[in-house]
């Protein structure tokens, strides 16, 4: 049985930045992986104090697909907010200067940005010439529809920041995982089919960070996970997507047909970027008798070179 998921609003398990000099607010980051924390547990990556005696500790996330700089905020650097999410990209600099003061937070960086390493991906709206971003406290914490996403988070995912259930399955969508999706009908068996691979694959995908699934003959689904958001769009809506957030987002597809006989073919891929993807086709039958597929039989395996 799957563990019950906490709230999407509060949990988020996080690539943090980590072994940071903090020199008169100025921030040489090395990303490495993180570890699980709630509100009352937030790494102390980088803290700074605004002149309201209020700490603000940074760090960085790809929850929703990118690698973005997050902040919570303490009185006491014990019982921190929940994290909130600022949508500023993180990008490879030497350097980093960071400021809070009492009604916004400044993030600068200085250095090569042309270097830019090899398979890092970056929301399509990034300027790697804009050499910094501000943004108003204020901000991180508009909720217009008090659903538990912030209107910037909202904006990312898609959801519709002004309905407190976007896809209207009595769930708000800061509560839900799959915030574009209600609990589908009746399936067909190409839809179970899709799902069983689709669902087998977002369990293998060690990783919170967002997922986007293809659908199937134009209906959404529901999908589990440990951590993490998947966000149920048709094909046409997948390739708006790429086009608005650019590549770096891990999309699962995946096509099923008959074949001759009782046999269906299911073609799956995995799809990051271009040169980013893999894939493979699997033979498979349905057994009424034990309410699954059988048979199963992978084939024609590829990875993009």
């Amino acid at each position: 049985m799957m563990k019950k998921n906490p709230s999407i609003a509060v949990i988020i398990f996080a690539l943090l930045i980590t072994q940071m000099c903090l020199s008169q607010n100025n921030l040489l980051p090395h990303l490495a992986q993180g570890n699980l924390f709630n509100t009352a547990v937030v790494p102390l990556v980088c803290v700074i104090r605004d002149s309201s005696d209020i700490y603000w500790s940074i760090f960085s996330a790809d929850y929703f697909g990118f690698h973005e700089f997050w902040v919570a905020y303490s009185r006491d650097t014990q019982n921190w907010s929940r994290p909130l999410y600022t949508s500023i990209p993180v990008l490879p600099s030497d350097n980093y200067q960071i400021k809070v003061t009492n009604h916004q937070l400044d993030i600068d960086w200085y250095g090569k940005l042309d270097k830019l390493a090899n398979k890092t991906y970056y929301r399509s709206f990034v300027d790697t010439t804009n050499m910094g971003y501000t943004i108003l406290k204020s901000t991180l914490y508009e909720d217009s529809d008090a659903d538990g996403l912030s209107d910037l988070a909202e904006d990312r995912l898609w959801t519709n920041p002004l309905e407190m259930d976007t896809d209207g399955d009595d769930k708000a969508d800061g509560y839900d995982q799959n915030p574009l999706a209600a609990p589908a009908d009746e399936l067909t068996l190409h839809e179970k089919l899709h799902k069983t691979i689709i669902q087998y694959e977002i369990e293998e995908f060690y990783s919170n960070q967002l997922i986007v699934v293809e659908q199937l003959n134009n209906k959404p689904m529901e999908y589990d996970r440990y951590e993490g958001i998947v966000l149920s769009f048709s094909a046409g809506a997948c390739d708006a997507f790429v086009a608005d957030t650019g590549y770096g987002v891990p999309i699962l597809t995946c096509a099923v047909k008959d074949t001759v006989g009782r046999q269906l073919k299911a073609s799956f891929q995995f799809f990051v970027a271009p040169d980013d993807a893999w894939g493979y086709d699997v033979l498979c039958q349905w057994s009424s008798r034990e309410n699954d597929f059988i048979n199963y039989k992978v084939y024609n395996e590829w990875v993009a070179e």
